[in-house]
């Protein structure tokens, strides 16, 4: 790494002076302003609800980042990757373009392998999301609509979501009709435009909301969004371009005798249709030639939801859902000869035609229980979740599909059960227990591969945590957890069959022990009305049994030949690290900070000699600070990202002196930005909102280590919208 020790320790040791300098600052500007008699809210003030029974961020024994409506539109963010530059312990991975973001948390995640999306949990209003395929990324959606994200970090989230989540969760919760209606309107429109500079990029955006009486409301939303090739820091150009519609519809029906239960109807969709794209989108390489895409992602979920108001007993919710991603390739440029003894040579497609498609059917019911004492309160929620993934794989005029992309079923059964007791408002303790089975059913394409067949797979996992946050006074907390879960392995590592003639059947799972300390700091009024927030976090997590694809089938270094399956488990590996958040917020001034340190170690040397990891980004600071004009109702900020350099990946081959997906090392570097909102309150303009920002401001040329393009250079966005309500 390109930092010494000593660098590293001021790196990390910066994160606290620039939270003390915020503070500082903020006491400068702002004595004698009055606020709010209940002071000011900061980011890790707010709710969190994937974590069990809500609470504010400060006060959950997990690491958890949320990321609300004001984030969504300050970032201007074309994909959802930009939405998590502000999250410690998480990054993108694969490149800029919509369709080739991957996600990395903790140092898990690669986006190279197929199956790597495996590790950790997209979630879309409770709905997962999974899409596995060569060169693409796994979550293909705009962040036009969402309101809210929550990266829950860690295993401890598998209780809930689904065992397997070594890394952790990303849940996104799309727009409501109630974000845009006010007290006493019927009707509401929204009409937003943006365009980025720097690829030409353009945004139109039109949702409109309206009530239907007391007992319903409904909301219709589309966006579309074009873009086109852009400059890194180095004037060099990058291959971006793409077009993208997309469309959320909901409907919310309130009943019962106090309106205390909802059922509501959403229906989603994402499509892309570009001619002659890059194949491959996770990296600017021309070398995969071009290929006509066509990419749909619809979500279709109906859920219920009973409070139960005045009995304690019933929280009940239920869902049931149907997603269904699809991508149909078509002409793909790159050919390759066929060797023929006579006569010129005969050129044929290197990706034949054909339609990739996830087709997943998921149902998901839980109900909360709540008791209470003098000084105590509990909360008990039991629950079950039902998920069946048909994966296919169709050529287009062929014969068998490919086997870099198996067919099969993918059936999954969960209970789990998670207890919260929460002691004088100072003790909280949360247990939980989740198992799953699981089952996996080839096709007969799969079946047909394999000179002697294919099995079927069946088995179990478990999911065990506990947590416990204590408040030793008003202001100080500290917290611990362990977590345990266990990751079975996907279509993708049981069938591959690339290498040979012989199934992976014998895999084992993954398994992950989890241990986490911190601390947690929370201060009102202290030169003001105001309120400052901090939040640390060390964790250490070994797993077992972990799985990779070729080259390496085991620690020896051996590489696959015909007769050997394509992924094996290859040995441990141990992730490490520490992680900050903080938050400031007054009247007039405002501010955030992150920084994460992360270790990866390879510890049977089963991936690379070096015992390193490669997926591991480097050591970051970032923070941003603003000042709110509220006689201009303007809001300016600026934000700061310093990033080391990453080398570990230098002698990041196996003991036969075979690379695995090797990278190439990083520089440090340091990027700005520069951030405007104009929204008047009232008068001739209310409703109206213009954002403006500057990206990259210096025009740094950098590269971020989990991506295989340089960043875009200096670029410049702008955001107008108008709201019109009735």
């Amino acid at each position: 790494m390109g930092f010494s020790w000593k660098r590293r320790g001021a790196l990390m040791c910066s994160a606290a002076a620039i939270s003390l300098a915020m503070v500082q600052q903020s006491y400068a500007q702002d004595a004698g302003v009055d606020g709010a008699d209940d002071g000011s809210s900061t980011r890790l003030q707010r709710i969190v609800t994937g974590a069990g029974a809500e609470k504010v961020a400060v006060d959950t024994p997990q690491a958890v980042t949320v990321i609300e409506q004001e984030d969504v539109d300050r970032k201007q963010a074309t994909t959802v990757g930009d939405l998590l530059d502000e999250v410690p312990g998480a990054a993108t991975v694969g490149s800029e373009r919509p369709l080739g973001e991957s996600f990395n948390i903790r140092g898990v995640g690669s986006g190279e392998t197929q199956a790597d999306e495996g590790r950790f949990i997209l979630s879309v209003d409770g709905v997962d999301k999974n899409f596995q395929k060569y060169r693409l990324g796994g979550l293909f959606t705009d962040p036009e609509l969402y309101k809210r994200v929550e990266v829950l970090r860690g295993p401890a989230s598998s209780t809930l979501y689904g065992s397997g989540a070594l890394a952790g969760v990303i849940a996104f919760t799309t727009k409501d009709a109630e974000d845009f209606l006010r007290d006493g309107e019927q009707w509401a429109v929204r009409v937003k435009g943006g365009y980025e500079t720097n690829g030409r990029n353009y945004l139109g955006s039109t949702i409109g909301a309206w009530k239907a009486g007391d007992d319903a409301s409904f909301l219709i939303g589309v966006n579309g969004r074009e873009g086109h090739d852009f400059k890194d820091g180095a004037g060099n150009t990058i291959s971006g371009d793409f077009e993208s519609f997309s469309g959320l519809a909901k409907g919310t029906f309130y009943f019962g005798e106090d309106r205390d239960q909802t059922l509501r109807l959403s229906y989603q969709r994402w499509h892309s249709d570009v001619d002659d794209q890059d194949f491959a989108q996770t990296q600017d390489q021309a070398a995969f030639g071009t290929v006509g895409r066509a990419t749909d992602d619809e979500t279709v979920i109906i859920a219920y939801h009973n409070e139960a108001l005045g009995n304690p007993w019933v929280n009940f919710k239920a869902q049931v859902s149907y997603s269904d991603t699809l991508v149909e390739e078509r002409d793909g440029s790159l050919r390759f000869p066929l060797p023929i003894p006579f006569g010129p040579p005969v050129f044929v497609q290197a990706f034949p035609d054909a339609d990739y498609r996830y087709q997943t059917w998921q149902a998901k019911a839980e109900n909360t229980m709540e008791m209470s004492g003098d000084n105590w309160e509990n909360f008990l929620t039991l629950g079950g979740q039902f998920m069946q993934l048909d994966r296919s794989n169709r050529q287009v005029g062929g014969t068998t599909p490919s086997g870099a992309q198996p067919e099969g079923m993918d059936t999954k059964v969960g209970f789990f059960a998670q207890n919260e007791w929460i002691y004088d408002e100072r003790l909280t303790l949360i247990t939980g227990l989740r198992v799953d089975w699981r089952e996996l059913d080839p096709a007969q394409s799969v079946k047909d591969g394999f000179n002697n067949g294919a099995d079927s797979v069946d088995e179990w996992a478990i999911s065990p945590k506990i947590a416990a946050l204590y408040k030793l006074n008003e202001t100080w907390g500290v917290f611990g957890s362990y977590a345990h879960t266990e990751r079975f392995a996907t279509i993708d590592e049981v069938y591959d069959f690339r290498a040979g003639d012989v199934a992976g059947t014998n895999i084992d799972k993954e398994k992950s022990d989890n241990f986490e300390l911190g601390f947690t700091y929370a201060q009102t009024d202290i030169f003001t009305d105001d309120a400052f927030e901090l939040k640390t976090t060390v964790f250490h997590n070994t797993i077992q049994d972990f799985i990779f694809g070729n080259p390496l089938v085991d620690n020896s270094g051996r590489v696959t030949v015909p007769g050997e399956a394509a992924y094996a488990n290859v040995g441990d590996v141990r992730l490490y690290g520490v992680e900050v958040e903080a938050a400031y917020d007054s009247d007039t001034w405002f501010g955030s900070l992150g920084a994460s340190l992360i270790r990866g170690e390879d510890l049977d040397n089963g991936l690379s000699t070096s015992g390193h990891l490669n997926t591991v980004p480097p050591e970051e600071v970032f923070f941003t600070v603003g000042h709110k004009f509220f006689d201009q109702d303007l809001r300016v900020s600026w934000k700061s990202r310093f990033v080391a350099a990453q080398d570990d990946t230098l002698s990041n081959v196996s003991s036969a002196g075979v690379a695995v997906f090797p990278r190439e090392p990083t520089e440090s570097f340091s990027v700005h930005s520069a951030h405007l909102e104009w929204a008047p309150q009232d008068g001739q303009f209310e409703g109206l909102n213009f954002r403006a920002s500057v990206e990259n401001i210096f025009d740094e040329e950098y590269r971020e280590f989990l991506s295989t393009d340089p960043a875009k250079g200096r670029t410049f966005k702008f955001t107008l919208s108008k709201r019109f309500g009735g």
